[in-house]
């Protein structure tokens, strides 16, 4: 093995052991956040508790509004380690990780080593990437199946460089097929995470780069016998599960397909999930933080002129892939911060190609040292927002260590803005990356302070624990004015199938009455009115109330036949109890 490459090979394993540090330590520590989290941990915990692996449920009633992918790996994984926030999370992890391998993998292909283990640092530290693959949603996991799409395509379309050599033809086909395979694999496997549009970015890319080699026939032909062989495996990996649902579970194909599918594209069931047009500008802006002052030099007309033939290849496709992803987002009506993470990976290449690669690449003038400055600092100041966003938008008041962290961040922010003055840029980005890890996980660990408080993402940990030790044979739980979709979670394992609480004052258009049937699903379950309510506190038997906020006030003249007594007030919701 010669120096150069065992020194490559060293420094890989470097930055695979920083990159495992930061998806995996204090991976357990927060606890499970509402609505997404819960909901999201609660359907794959149902799913290991009645050993149904075909029909999502929450709160033991089918619940459809996304593919079975994201639950499936969260259930394999409390499956094999219990019911807990490590074994909840560690599937995020797991695709954060493999997202950070397809980027690095794809970024060695098209730029070289250096510039692919840069785009693995990048990826890491990007401030939205890091942060969902920590949070239950199924961004992530559909973020690393078009990732890996896009490398397996990649793969094949470079097999296709020696084509004009007659006999290399059948081996390279036999190469181009076996990639086409593994990318329509992919695809399967983002399909089943997030449907339609799992299929839609990779394939702007990939038609833009056939048009952009429209000349080179035998590369749009060869797509078209790579889509004939790909859309069977696609189609036997992808569709027997919608088509087991739709035939097991009444109105499921009007559901998933006209309310969901085309409800989202037109914007019928947005849900308070609307935005302006520019809605993703400050996401991206903030989410690619503390890189995201490289992005001002990245697309420059000198650099694309400097490229190679086949170096333009990459360049173009994975500039498609992270615009059409971010036009894609921005015109549709229903907007959420983590729905641009599959554009992360490419951009991630493309900042680490045109600014990490091993050579200079004469691409105009060089990227001023404020910009790397910029990024050095940036760190500092998400470590100061994090405290100033608890006091001033949550409104948390009683954590004298928010000033401390301010002002902590503060000092440093005005020493390195005075030395680094004298370090040249390498020196910039390192510290970049060490800084971003530091405050990333400074920022994981308070989070458990003031997690109670943080409004419609609060945690229902300590609600349900109470519950689990105020609970007794024979008393009825009440869930009164909206669903605690992650309650059964934080009372594991007092609610089950058999002990499931009574539903009351939430509107049959919202969880759990979205998909038709739920309601006569949950039949005498349900509290249909206040009356109703007032007369099961006012009855003989004990009944333990998980309320939302106001129901205990609202609720209190209505009974006449006890006191209610207050157990609980956790951030919006409540505990209590009419014995």
């Amino acid at each position: 093995m010669s120096v150069f490459v065992a020194a490559n090979v060293r420094a890989n394993r470097l930055v695979l052991a920083l990159v495992v540090l930061i998806f995996f330590c204090l991976l357990g520590t927060r606890s499970l956040n509402e609505p997404d989290e819960g909901r999201y941990g609660e359907i794959a915990r149902e799913m290991v508790e009645s050993g149904d692996w075909l029909v999502p449920r929450i709160w033991y009633v089918p619940h459809l509004d996304k593919p079975p992918m994201t639950y499936w790996l969260v259930a394999l994984s409390i499956k094999v380690f219990g019911v807990n926030e490590w074994a909840i999370r560690l599937p995020l992890a797991l695709a954060g990780l493999s997202g950070v391998l397809a980027a690095f993998l794809l970024s060695r292909r098209v730029a070289g080593d250096r510039a692919a283990r840069w785009s693995a640092l990048i990826l890491s530290t990007s401030l939205l990437y890091f942060a969902m693959a920590r949070m239950l949603t199924t961004d992530i996991f559909l973020g690393q199946f078009i990732a890996w799409a896009g490398y397996f395509f990649w793969r094949s379309w470079q097999t296709l460089d020696g084509w004009n050599s007659i006999a290399a033809r059948p081996s390279l086909l036999k190469q181009f097929l076996g990639w086409q395979l593994a990318m329509w694999t992919s695809l399967a496997g983002g399909f089943l995470t997030k449907g339609p549009v799992a299929l839609a970015i990779p394939f702007a890319a990939i038609v833009a780069l056939t048009i952009f080699r429209r000349q080179e026939c035998h590369r749009w032909k060869l797509q078209l016998l790579g889509a004939a062989v790909g859309v069977p495996l696609f189609c036997l990996l992808a569709l027997p599960w919608f088509l087991l649902v739709f035939q097991n579970v009444s109105q499921a194909f009007d559901f998933m397909v006209r309310d969901r599918f085309a409800g989202h594209a037109l914007g019928t069931t947005v849900k308070n999930r609307g935005g302006p047009l520019l809605y993703f500008v400050p996401i991206l802006a903030f989410g690619f933080l503390p890189w995201t002052p490289l992005l001002g030099w990245l697309w420059r007309r000198g650099h694309w002129r400097s490229l190679g033939e086949r170096q333009k290849d990459g360049w173009l496709f994975l500039t498609v892939w992270t615009a059409f992803t971010f036009l894609l987002f921005s015109l549709n009506r229903s907007k959420l911060p983590a729905y641009i993470v599959p554009l992360f990976p490419p951009l991630a290449v493309l900042v680490a190609w045109r600014w990490f690669s091993a050579a200079e690449t004469p691409g105009g003038k060089p990227t001023p040292l404020a910009a790397w400055r910029a990024a050095l600092l940036a760190p500092l100041v998400l470590l100061a927002a994090a405290p100033l966003a608890y006091r001033f938008v949550f409104k948390v008041t009683d954590q004298p260590w928010f000033w401390v962290q301010v002002a902590v961040a503060g000092v440093a922010f005005l020493v390195l803005f005075k030395i680094s003055f004298t370090w040249s840029p390498q020196r910039c980005q390192r510290w970049a990356v060490g800084l971003a890890v530091v405050v990333f996980f400074i920022t994981i660990a308070g989070v458990p302070a003031v997690e109670t408080e943080l409004r419609s993402n609060q945690t229902l940990k300590p609600i349900g624990a109470r519950l689990r030790a105020e609970w007794r044979a024979g008393d009825a739980i009440v869930a009164w004015g909206q669903l605690p979709q992650g309650l059964p979670l934080g009372a594991h394992p007092l609610i089950n199938a058999t002990n499931r609480p009574y539903l009351g004052g939430i509107p049959y258009n919202r969880l759990p009455y979205e998909f038709p049937g739920n309601r006569e699903r949950l039949g005498d379950r349900v509290l249909p009115d206040r009356a109703a309510f007032a007369q099961l506190l006012n009855g003989e038997g004990r009944v333990i109330v998980v309320g939302f906020q106001g129901t205990f006030e609202s609720i209190k003249s209505s009974v006449t036949n006890s006191e209610l007594k207050l157990l609980e007030r956790v951030g919006r919701w409540e505990l209590f109890t009419n014995r």
